[in-house]
């Protein structure tokens, strides 16, 4: 899934590429979206072994973003996404999950929503205020969910400083690729147990506390 399939044209070319099927439009702060979704896959394939829950937004001028002059209004989008999305998201899509027999759920976090990381010593320490927040709670609300819902597995993921719009964002050059990563995190869900639900870990697995 993406917001905009029709203008996402790598990712179709990617998804042609590999013998899959187009991606479905999402937007996870939209309920009528997440119905149509879930119900094509309930229609498709009756179950979802594994959720991926990637959607994530910043401020304007990420990764700028000192605590004295952030805007409210800002920081309340950036959690209706990150953290309300990805609640809605996985509530709307739990029954599905609930018919695998190795239901898995990752939840795409940050390294800089770790608290007792944030540190100037942290390497690429920014303020970056609203941003952290949200993935200080997302890590949260993973961590709920894998205590109220102990028959699913449930990761926070960390895919560290990736070469994306938002990872090179203020004149940046990210040190990771998209391709690395997203494989490493491909190889993740097939690893991840039980044992390991209600953690933060990196794109490898290792654990970074909160």
């Amino acid at each position: 899934t993406c917001r905009n399939p029709e203008k996402a044209t790598e990712l179709a070319a990617l998804l042609e590429s590999v013998g899959q099927p187009p991606a479905l439009a999402l937007d996870t702060t939209n309920p009528a979206s997440l119905l149509k979704v879930t119900n094509t896959v309930w229609t498709k394939y009756g179950k979802l072994d594994v959720l991926l829950n990637n959607a994530g937004v910043a401020t304007k001028n990420h990764p700028h973003d000192p605590p004295e002059h952030l805007s409210t209004v800002e920081m309340v989008n950036v959690f209706q996404t990150n953290v309300g999305g990805t609640c809605a998201a996985t509530q709307a899509f739990l029954p599905l999950l609930r018919k695998s027999s190795s239901p898995r759920v990752l939840a795409i976090s940050s390294f800089l929503g770790s608290i007792s990381k944030n540190l100037p010593s942290e390497s690429n320490f920014y303020m970056a205020t609203s941003y952290r927040c949200s993935k200080s709670a997302l890590n949260q609300l993973i961590k709920c969910f894998s205590l109220d819902i102990p028959e699913v597995s449930f990761l926070s993921v960390s895919p560290g400083h990736v070469q994306t719009d938002m990872g090179n964002a203020s004149d940046r050059t990210a040190p990771l690729t998209v391709d690395h990563v997203a494989k490493c995190i491909a190889d993740l869900t097939k690893r991840m147990d039980k044992k390991m639900s209600g953690t933060f870990v990196d794109f490898e697995g290792l654990e970074i506390p909160y």
